[in-house]
């Protein structure tokens, strides 16, 4: 009942924000001011609204995971806020002449009000971009006399007069520039309280994200995980008793050079180890090894490997089912003594409905179990090439079953050379080990011929993976960018400093470079233009605003923050899944750091919105023509991975865009058509988010159908708005 109450509410308050941004295009802001947005009904539906949602996150025990609730409760606090200041909140207009003293304000209801001081216009001045008649900013100088106390106080845009509580802005000018209105806007505690909720939601976005308790990682293992076929070989059956565990680094090192057929794809068995090792633990290195020794070791070390607490399990209630302690298991700890695997009976619980574990965190861990099984059953290593009337196909070592075309001396090396290796590792002989996997390569180039990767490519996909996956280098440069974006914005003395600059440019330059070559190396290792999907799109999309950076700093310096902060973004999201400001002569309100970032970070999210729509045209078309339902599983998996950076990017953008507003105008909404349409796409974008509770998006047509329809609500906020509806955003045409 409460859900449906909560869906209810939700959907009649999009339907009326909706419509009340159409009807103010012909009856007018006020009307709609006072009839729709200020009107005691309104506020009701979302003070009821608020406390169904409060009843149902408190009846989930949403508690439990505090970054999640947190999210949710910055929500209640922002709309707290917002009751507040509908409350409480002062607003009006104040008529200011040179040399005339004024104490009394003009309120919204047209009625006269006493300011506890006294204000006078000392200067107002006009000023312009050099050489140009363009504004650049509007300043009145302003004495205010409180008590026994006279200060001046400059009021422009983007800089609001504070004085005792009441907040001045600059609305106007008279035409002789002799007088002014300012807005005045007096709120003393809605502001606190809506910034309190700002604060908690920047901070519940970050804490989600880094927490345990999400599907984010689970949907960007499956969004990336491989199409059909993938797994490895097998190799020795071997035991040994000695305490020897690891395979030598040079000898894994130098197989890991070997070429193989993985992922419709040749490429080094190091790209396959990786993969393996990332997929079990969530990083390409464990304890110290590296994909390469953790992959060749346990092909022939299986016993000590399978005992080994490698595989991370984030879910406590899949902990406790298979009986371990921590986020770390071993393989053999999803075996019970019966040789039966423990989440069998979990898994099919959940499929019923019942157990009380979340399946996604039980198909998560059983991905993992099933990644093991799939290195045993022997399809990672398709090593070993032969042509045959044209046609090259490979075969995995040890293969039992070839065809009869294939001449014996050819057939015995398929089928015993990778036995031959594993002996000589186990007995110590590193130099035989190294000479068969020469020997291994040679048969490679002979049977194999061009298809066969180059030294030099497979040197650099190998260096490709370790540079990749070298994700502290992304939150060093978002960390880096944001501090810069600070300093720059704010105008802080260091910025100015000789040392700070050549800093700033060797950061500039090394993330450019870094960036550079993982394109340059991914174009080589792909053999196509790396713009084939949103990782590489995302990639290249952060290089371009990194060139601009460069390119047009000296004209433009505060592109310096915002171009390495926007591309550290994109890089982010790149890594999660898989501009430039203009240089021209900005509006006067447009003179804003915080703009800047708004902008950008919305248009981040606008491009994310594009990319799902994208995916689910693929994704219907696929169902419709019945195609295989992995390859749907992982475009669905990609759109929702993308939906969390997305809806993320939009909500900090909005509210960033409320605090300039709040520094521009005084208030920090104002339900102008753009904010209030950039609300109804945050809040149609943020129902598939909520699968758990509405599961019909967990069907892939539903949910493709609904997120190819919510781009609408995109194109409304961003070219209809624009043309149409008009608003205080108008300048955006």
């Amino acid at each position: 009942m409460i859900k449906k109450t909560i869906i209810a509410l939700y959907v009649l308050i999009i339907v009326c924000i909706g419509l009340a941004s159409i009807i103010e295009k012909f009856k007018g802001t006020p009307y709609v001011s006072e009839n729709i947005y200020g009107a005691w009904w309104f506020v009701i539906l979302w003070g009821l609204l608020t406390v169904t949602s409060l009843a149902y996150i408190i009846r989930q025990q949403m508690y439990r995971r505090i970054a999640t609730f947190l999210l949710h409760l910055s929500f209640v606090v922002i709309l707290a806020g917002a009751l507040i200041t509908y409350l409480s909140a002062e607003r009006g207009t104040v008529n200011l002449r040179v040399g005339k003293a004024q104490t009394v304000y003009t309120d919204d209801d047209a009625a006269k009000q006493t300011f506890p001081f006294l204000l006078t216009l000392k200067e107002f001045k006009v000023v312009y971009y050099p050489g140009t008649d363009a504004p650049l900013d509007y300043q009145s100088v302003i004495t205010v006399k409180e008590d026994n106390t006279t200060r001046d106080i400059i009021v422009s845009m983007n800089n609001i007069g504070e004085v005792m509580g009441y907040r001045l802005f600059q609305s106007s000018y008279d035409s002789d520039n002799m007088g002014v209105s300012l807005g005045v806007y007096h709120d003393p505690w809605g502001i606190g309280v809506t910034y309190c909720g700002y604060l908690l939601l920047f901070i519940s976005i970050g804490w989600f994200c880094l927490s345990r308790r999400n599907n984010i990682r689970s949907l960007y293992r499956k969004a990336t995980k491989p199409v059909a076929v993938a797994a490895l070989l097998l190799v020795s059956t071997m035991a040994t008793a000695q305490e020897q565990n690891t395979v030598d680094a040079d000898i894994a090192h130098r197989f890991g050079t070997v070429a193989v057929l993985y992922n419709n794809r040749i490429c080094p068995v190091n790209t396959v180890a990786t993969d393996f090792v990332t997929k079990l633990t969530g990083k390409s290195r464990w304890n110290g090894y590296t994909a390469d020794e953790i992959f060749v070791s346990w092909m022939i070390y299986y016993p000590y490997w399978e005992k080994q607490k490698l595989i991370r399990i984030k879910s406590r209630e899949v902990q406790k089912v298979l009986g371990i302690d921590g986020q770390w298991a071993s393989f053999s700890d999803f075996i019970d003594t019966y040789n039966e695997y423990k989440l069998k009976s979990s898994i099919d619980q959940a499929r019923q409905g019942k157990g009380g574990i979340d399946m996604k965190s039980l198909m998560e861990a059983d991905e993992k179990y099933h990644v093991v099984e799939m290195f045993y059953n022997g399809q990672m290593l398709r090593m070993f090439p032969y042509s045959i009337k044209g046609n090259v196909s490979w075969y995995t070592p040890g293969a039992q079953v070839l065809p009869r075309e294939i001449p014996v001396k050819e057939s015995f090396f398929i089928k015993q050379s990778m036995d031959f290796m594993t002996e000589s590792i186990v007995v110590g002989q590193k130099e035989r080990a190294m000479e068969i996997i020469a020997k291994i390569k040679l048969f490679q180039r002979e049977m194999g011929g061009d298809v066969i990767p180059s030294v030099y490519a497979v040197n650099a996909e190998i260096f490709y993976n370790h540079l990749n996956n070298e994700r502290w280098i992304v939150f060093l440069s978002l960390t880096l960018s944001l501090l810069l974006c600070i300093a720059i914005s704010t105008g802080a003395a260091l910025s100015k400093r000789r040392w700070f600059r050549i800093a700033v440019a060797a950061f500039i330059v090394l993330l450019t470079l870094y960036l550079s070559l993982l394109l340059a190396l991914r174009w080589w290792v792909s053999g196509h233009v790396p713009l084939s999907n949103g990782y590489e799109t995302m990639q290249f999309m952060a290089w371009v605003l990194l060139i601009i950076t460069i390119a047009t700093h000296r004209i433009f310096p505060i592109i310096i923050g915002f171009g390495t902060l926007s591309a550290s973004f994109c890089l982010l999201v790149a890594m999660l899944a898989g501009g430039s400001p203009q240089i021209t002569q900005l509006m006067p309100v447009l003179q804003s750091p915080l703009l800047s970032v708004h902008v950008m970070v919305v248009m981040c999210a606008y491009a994310l919105f594009a990319l799902q729509m994208l995916l689910a045209i693929q994704a219907l078309w696929m169902i419709h023509r019945r195609a295989c339902t992995d390859d749907i599983d992982r475009i669905t998996a990609l759109s929702q991975l993308l939906m969390y950076p997305a809806i993320f990017l939009l909500a900090i953008g909005i509210f960033i865009g409320a605090i300039w507003a709040n520094v521009s105008w005084g208030t920090y909404w104002n339900w102008d058509p753009k904010e209030t349409w950039a609300l109804i796409t945050m809040m149609v974008y943020a129902a598939p988010i909520h699968s758990n509770s509405l599961q019909i998006f967990r069907k892939p047509r539903v949910y493709h159908i609904y997120m190819l329809f919510a781009f609408l609500s995109v194109l409304i906020t961003y070219f209809g708005v624009n043309l149409l509806l008009g608003g205080m955003h108008s300048y955006a045409n």
